[in-house]
């Protein structure tokens, strides 16, 4: 009896006996407090003879099981050894599942050789980012031409794409409306057809589909996962004994590729936002942004500020804005200020918009700034002190106190 070759890949394990002409795959893998179960599907490799032997939910740890399995086998082709078979299929699969990752001496870590970036300067690469904004903000639209971009390695408006598959996992629209933006924003690129978009329409949670979905990212070669929107994929109500935000998380980690989720604000007025639900959502996201928007009515365009607000590799970036133009059959991406914006410029921080009306005007004084920015003087005070020397410089001290921004930040 022969030992089989093994290649395991996103959760799915693939074993072939050469010399008995068989292969079995096992996929589906779970665990409870009593039993390993997989889903197995058995092939017979032989010419002239039906490839497809046999699918079932196979107890991986019982013995019975792996015997009615084997007996079954025997009765489609007899050629085979069984038993043997499948006592190895259970024996390998157990083994390697239960033993995870293995445990490395740090410094024997191999350095990273590919890019930080999927998306630079937005979107990390192999880390779950996030984006979450009131609803009609824009987020899809802004995704579709994330999505373009790294299928296409478009390089526009100052995002710089590693060029790699994509996977959209869309829990909100439908396929037609899906293909109708993906086209737009092809033809404002002015590249019709330079994408490659997976799609998939999604209605189970996230973490239920999840083998499914390693499957896809693996067969596919998928770089770029996006998931609209968090609410849908999430599932699970409050009380669930396994929360569901952590086990989205998880299932995302397993893909061991970038990913970028869409979600909604909590309702509060806050000036700054947060991801609606639970706090695991920020706590979790390696790199998160704020995506706000303005759109007048009968307007053709809409203009969306995105503002990062966590960054756990390096330095929170300035707030970027965007502009999407719909002039049909094209949906065409710019950049714009956000300063220059009322609606936007108020998702800035206090230090942002200081900084910037000091640009435009040259020297303020404090109670200057704090007039325009609408805020208290001690706080503009508090701030301008404490970047005294690395943004901020104060030019005159009499009679009001003129401060200007430093030529060159330290």
């Amino acid at each position: 009896m022969s030992k089989p070759t093994i290649r395991v890949n996103a959760g799915i394990y693939d074993l072939v006996w050469l010399p008995e002409q068989v292969a079995i795959r096992i996929d589906r893998v779970r665990e409870n407090h009593e039993h390993v179960t997989g889903e197995v599907t058995v092939k017979s490799l032989m010419p002239g003879v039906p490839s497809h032997l046999h699918q079932a939910r196979l107890n991986l740890t019982s013995t019975v099981s792996r015997r009615t399995l084997a007996k079954v086998l025997e009765e489609r082709n007899p050629e085979a050894i069984w038993e043997d078979i499948v006592e190895q299929t259970c024996v390998e699969v157990l083994q390697i599942y239960r033993q995870g990752e293995p445990v490395v001496e740090i410094h024997e870590v191999k350095p990273r050789e590919g890019p930080r970036y999927r998306l630079a300067p937005l979107l990390l690469e192999g880390h779950p980012n996030y984006c979450y904004g009131e609803g009609s903000a824009g987020k899809s639209y802004l995704a579709a031409f994330f999505a373009v971009l790294v299928s296409s390695g478009a390089h526009r408006c100052g995002l710089d794409p590693i060029p790699g598959n994509v996977l959209y996992l869309d829990y909100e629209m439908s396929g037609e409306e899906m293909q109708e933006r993906i086209l737009a924003i092809e033809e404002g690129l002015g590249e019709a057809d330079c994408s490659r978009i997976q799609y998939r329409y999604c209605v189970q949670p996230f973490a239920n589909e999840i083998e499914t979905i390693q499957a896809i990212v693996a067969e596919q070669e998928i770089e770029l996962v996006i998931i609209d929107s968090a609410g849908p994929a999430l599932g699970g109500e409050k009380g669930d004994p396994k929360d569901p935000v952590i086990e989205y998380f998880r299932a995302l980690r397993s893909l061991r590729c970038s990913s970028l989720t869409l979600d909604h604000v909590t309702k509060d007025r806050d000036s700054r936002k947060s991801p609606y639900g639970s706090v695991y959502k920020f706590n979790l996201a390696r790199n998160l942004f704020e995506l706000r928007s303005q759109q007048e009515p009968g307007e053709d365009s809409i203009q969306m500020g995105l503002y990062h607000r966590k960054a756990n590799f390096g330095k929170l970036i300035p707030p970027m804005g965007l502009t999407a133009t719909f002039t049909p059959p094209a949906t065409i991406f710019t950049t714009c200020s956000v300063r220059d914006i009322p609606a936007l410029a108020e998702g800035m921080g206090i230090k942002e918009r200081m900084k910037t009306s000091l640009m435009e005007a040259g020297t303020l004084s404090v109670n200057q700034i704090a007039e325009e920015l609408d805020k208290p003087a001690d706080t503009i005070r508090k701030i301008l002190n404490r970047y005294r020397g690395k943004v901020f410089t104060q030019v005159a001290e009499r009679p009001e106190g003129l401060w200007a921004v430093l030529q060159k930040e330290q």
